[in-house]
């Protein structure tokens, strides 16, 4: 299979050398440095705690050479909390390199190969599921608010994608199949993940649909030595709503958590009411609606355990304040937000910069 990646990514290339000598538009790269610090209090019934959020480095280059040809890297350098705790491991990232089923220090490395209306993706992109969550980058995530899915999904994999858009440009098809989350490392494994996804831009409604199939090994053991490999279906249905400076976005799922490489039944509604006060300010309430299956059950081994989690929810308010004038380069953000499950208040606040280095 890998071999098979390797033969279509020659062929793309050799058009994209064809397609090139005639079009030299779009030619540019920058580079950006992100870098943010959230200071997180957590006020629980049991405890009392305090982390620092999304605090992270990431760093991030783009460019095209070409309307045919353009690249995206970006790489997650570090994480505030891996230097919290007893199990505090600055190195996390970094020691998760060539593991299918952790995240590691290279979030995307692709490429896209553009004719006409179709998009060609070669790399490690993002697995074509999980609604509008997944349209804001790692780095703008305000994470004690978001999904399940969002949460623990490794959704950052290595395969193609085909795209192709409308001549209206209001609708676009992909098909996508990357390496499985659920595999011990890439290739090797021999697991995968399918995609099929419908996205559009119809006025004031924008859908983002999905619908894919994740291989795993047998329950517990991500490796390609477990006897019995699986199915898992994961759909996924993302509506946004425009209404001039309101937004309101519903991204619903049929996850509700993920054990030992297999989804658990039920299904989570994320939610989110963004109004743009101004150019300045934008304030949001943001929260999730957790419902698992009545008969959900993970399995471990040869033993199959009952979900005992009761549904769940949690809602956040959210203010973001961009001080630069004629940019948003610099985000000041507070939130203040509640949890059920663990019957816990947060609050957080935070600064985010992005350093923004223009090459060519």
């Amino acid at each position: 299979m890998k071999k098979y990646f390797l033969s279509i990514a020659a062929l793309l290339l050799g058009l994209l050398a064809h397609s090139q000598e005639a079009d030299d538009l779009g030619n540019y790269a920058e580079v950006s440095v992100i870098a943010r610090l959230d200071l997180n209090p957590f006020f629980g019934k049991d405890a009392t705690e305090f982390t620092l959020g999304n605090s992270s480095l990431y760093t991030l280059f783009e460019g095209s050479a070409s309307d045919h040809f353009s690249w995206t890297l970006a790489n997650h350098w570090f994480s505030g909390n891996s230097f919290l705790g007893e199990e505090a491991d600055p190195w996390a990232f970094f020691n998760a390199l060539g593991k299918s089923y952790e995240t590691n220090f290279i979030d995307l490395a692709y490429v896209d190969l553009t004719f006409g209306n179709w998009t060609f993706n070669l790399g490690k992109n993002c697995i074509a599921t999980g609604g509008h969550e997944y349209d804001d980058y790692d780095w703008m995530v305000h994470t004690g608010l978001a999904s399940p899915l969002w949460s623990c999904l490794a959704c950052y994999q290595w395969g193609g994608k085909v795209t192709y858009t409308t001549p209206s440009e209001m609708s676009n098809f992909s098909l996508q199949m990357t390496t499985s989350p659920f595999g011990e490392k890439p290739f090797s494994s021999g697991l995968w993940t399918w995609s099929a996804q419908w996205g559009g831009e119809y006025g004031w409604y924008a859908p983002l649909w999905s619908v894919s199939l994740f291989q795993s090994m047998s329950p517990g053991d991500p490796s390609p030595k477990a006897p019995v490999k699986q199915n898992n279906w994961l759909i996924s249905l993302g509506n946004q709503f425009l209404f001039n400076d309101w937004t309101i976005t519903l991204d619903w799922s049929n996850c509700v958590d993920m054990s030992d490489y297999q989804f658990v039944k039920g299904w989570t509604l994320h939610g989110v009411v963004n109004y743009a006060i101004s150019d300045k300010f934008d304030v949001s309430l943001r929260g999730n609606w957790v419902v698992p299956a009545a008969d959900a059950t993970f399995q471990t081994g040869d033993q199959i355990i009952q979900y005992d989690i009761e549904p769940w929810w949690n809602i956040g308010a959210i203010c973001e304040f961009y001080p630069l004038r004629d940019s948003r380069d610099l985000r000041l953000h507070a939130i203040a937000q509640y949890d059920k499950l663990q019957s816990a208040f947060a609050f957080n606040i935070g600064i985010l910069y992005n350093l923004n280095i223009k090459l060519w």
